[in-house]
């Protein structure tokens, strides 16, 4: 509790910590900036997806509609126009040209196009969201995705017991200190921003397991409590845990928190590798040959 740095087998528990933390650094800065940007997946279809049109005189259907969509797309075969029952959605339209086949929305009040059911940059997302889930690699990406969860688990409990300074240097060790561009900040940097966040990177790497191997979770919430009608049950703890992973469900101010929150492991990456860079590597290289 006091001087944890005398403790032999600490010094296995800094290797550990050091090599994992090498091991997964590119995978680790993928994962963070995604996740980061995957947060505002729903926003992004928000944006550039109509969802409604003005509902100003008559709503066309049936061959009227069918009239105005071809008038509208003169050089494209219609292949299908979805109509929706809400008066105030779009009608999803298909379209075919040189064997090439869109999506577009139309407004059925104004007969005129709307863009892309499917924008470019909400496909970018799409591609986005993939390959933080799954490393574009479908059921595998998600089973490595586990692998790497549990991994980066490993790396933030080692990391938070070599950052255990001892009971008289607590406070000193939970802050970054003065700003400055030295390997010193960097190493400080490292230390008060991984404590900081320990509990939001734990919930992530136990989420992120749990959606890559979720029978374990569910085996054990069963284990405790088999009653499935159960109001009580330890669902509602996991949802929560889930909602905590997404950082979705609290309004726009959570969510672009939760954007900066996530590239948190870049940091520590990159602050990390400065810190292991300066102490280990350029020591070797200043060390005299025997």
């Amino acid at each position: 509790m006091r001087q944890p740095q005398l403790l032999n087998w600490r010094r296995i528990v800094v290797q550990l910590h050091l090599w994992i933390g090498l091991a997964l650094g590119l995978y680790i800065l993928l994962i963070s900036v995604t996740g980061s940007v995957s947060v505002l997946r729903p926003d992004v279809h928000r944006w550039f997806i109509p969802r409604s049109v003005p509902i100003e005189g008559t709503r066309l259907a049936g061959d009227a509609l069918q009239d105005a969509v071809r008038r509208t797309y003169p050089l494209y075969e219609v292949t299908d126009v979805f109509e929706r029952r809400r008066p105030d959605t779009p009608v999803m339209v298909k379209l075919q040209r040189d064997g090439a086949t869109i999506d577009r929305l139309f407004d059925p009040y104004a007969a005129r196009d709307l863009g892309l059911a499917y924008p470019p940059i909400t496909e970018a997302m799409e591609w986005v969201v993939d390959l933080h889930d799954n490393l574009l690699t479908g059921t595998t990406g998600r089973a490595v995705n586990g692998v790497g969860a549990l991994l980066f688990l490993t790396l933030a409990i080692t990391g938070a017991i070599v950052w255990w300074p001892g009971v008289s240097r607590l406070g000193h060790s939970m802050v970054p200190g003065k700003p400055a561009k030295s390997a010193r900040f960097a190493r400080r940097l490292h230390n008060a921003l991984g404590i900081w966040a320990l509990a939001l990177i734990l919930i992530w790497a136990i989420t992120a397991v749990y959606f890559s191997f979720p029978d374990p979770f569910e085996q054990t919430i069963d284990y405790f409590d088999q009653d499935l009608t159960d109001a009580e049950r330890p669902d509602a703890l996991v949802r929560t845990l889930v909602n905590l992973h997404f950082g979705r469900s609290w309004g726009m101010a959570a969510k672009w928190a939760w954007v900066a929150f996530g590239l948190v492991p870049a940091v520590l990456l990159v602050t990390g590798g400065i810190t292991w860079w300066v102490r280990v590597v350029q020591r070797r290289k200043t060390k005299p040959a025997v």
